[in-house]
């Protein structure tokens, strides 16, 4: 008895998952290959080149624009989205500390020393311009947060010349 790692179904999901294409050398052209690697048949390629001439071709420009901004803005939001683990939250400083210190909330650049009983704030998001971030308040956090999300929008649109 062989042992089947993949159903039939997760073999299809998997062919469809992505595509690749490469130059072929002899002809000059473009060879597809599917997510497993294996050569599209002429009908595949066909459905892709219609579905690429319906949603690229047979657009407006104003309406690819409009498509491409709402695209870009729903990726950020959901990469955002996907890297939180929980609000905002304040935290205090240990009461044991031999040495005093003070931290600069990242926003604002106010001083916040480990003298002081209100503590610091911080988020448990792992986006690399945020994880580990110290901040003065929740408002701080909240603005720091959304000020990363526009300017990758703006990197993102910048990208496409939007």
């Amino acid at each position: 008895m062989s042992i089947r790692y993949f159903t039939k179904k997760d073999l299809d999901r998997k062919r469809k998952n992505f595509y690749s294409f490469y130059k072929d050398e002899e002809t000059g052209g473009l060879r597809g290959f599917n997510g497993l690697d294996e050569e599209l048949t002429v009908q595949e390629v066909r459905e892709i080149i219609d579905g690429l001439t319906m949603s690229y071709l047979n657009i407006s420009e104003s309406d690819y624009e409009k498509r491409t901004l709402n695209t870009i803005k729903d990726d950020v939001d959901y990469q955002f989205y996907e890297y939180f683990d929980t609000p905002p939250e304040r935290k205090h400083f240990r009461k044991d500390l031999k040495r005093h210190y003070s931290i600069t909330c990242e926003n604002c650049l106010e001083k916040i020393s480990s003298k002081s009983p209100e503590g610091y704030w911080t988020v448990q998001n792992f986006h690399k311009a945020i994880h580990g971030r110290k901040f003065c308040s929740e408002w701080c956090t909240n603005k720091y947060i959304e000020e990363i999300k526009q300017s990758t929008i703006k990197e993102k649109k910048k990208r496409y010349g939007l």
